[in-house]
């Protein structure tokens, strides 16, 4: 019961955090849709996904890469993760909704949300898929990078490169669709698109990085080779 308790409590946490994110991301937009405003928007949009990292909170998007490292149990974690984080962020966002930078989030999130409603669905797992790559790369890191400064850069320019290519993150989203105030049920249905797209992302490549290493030569097995190859 604790465990589910810290994971409830953590998934808030991040949520928050990613809704800071999103909504300085958003301030940044509200001046000019130009591609300027939207790159320094996608680097601030990092201290989100930062904060997460620094404070080992629970976000399902960067928690579903550890998928295949666990018991099948692990499923249930993550579900609860998920929709904690959603709640929390739409929570958040309601707040801030409602102070005087309320309208202007609403006006650039609609432009956001009507492009990802038009999107057909197939569109919408293959830009989540996309987007769960990029914050395993973010995620995992920060366990193999040997340099501080390179942890850094792998944050920010993971966040930044997700946004830029228009792919869709699940949690992030749910601020998007909060301040514009639009939900129906292809909104439900594309948002669980989205966690399937994020999950098969982020696992898809640490499955391929587990492979990569399986079969990596051990050393000797190189230095075997060449030799064999100076004798003939």
């Amino acid at each position: 019961m604790k465990r589910y308790l810290y994971i409830v409590v953590s998934s808030i946490l991040s949520g928050f955090f990613i809704t800071i994110g999103a909504t300085v991301y958003l301030c940044c937009l509200k001046d000019g849709n130009d591609f300027n405003a939207k790159i320094w928007g996608s680097l601030f949009f990092g201290i989100g996904l930062f904060s997460i990292i620094q404070f080992h909170t629970w976000l399902y998007t960067g928690k579903v890469g550890q998928a295949l490292d666990h018991k099948p149990k692990f499923l249930i974690d993550l579900l609860i993760c998920c929709i904690v984080n959603i709640l929390a962020v739409i929570g958040l966002s309601f707040l801030f909704k409602l102070t005087n930078m309320g309208q202007s989030l609403r006006d650039i999130s609609n432009s956001i949300v009507t492009k990802k409603q038009e999107a057909p669905w197939y569109s919408i797992l293959i830009t989540s898929f996309g987007c769960g790559m990029m914050i395993y790369i973010a995620v995992k890191g920060q366990q193999v990078c040997p340099s501080q400064v390179g942890k850094i850069i792998l944050v920010f320019f993971s966040v930044s490169v997700f946004i830029l290519a228009g792919f869709d993150h699940v949690i992030a989203n749910a601020s998007y669709y909060t301040y514009a105030g639009y939900i129906d049920s292809k909104t439900i249905l594309y948002f669980i698109l989205m966690a399937i797209g994020n999950g098969l992302g982020s696992i898809f490549l640490d499955g391929l990085l587990k492979l990569q290493n399986y079969l990596r030569p051990k050393e000797n097995e190189i230095e075997s080779k060449n030799d064999s190859n100076v004798n003939d």
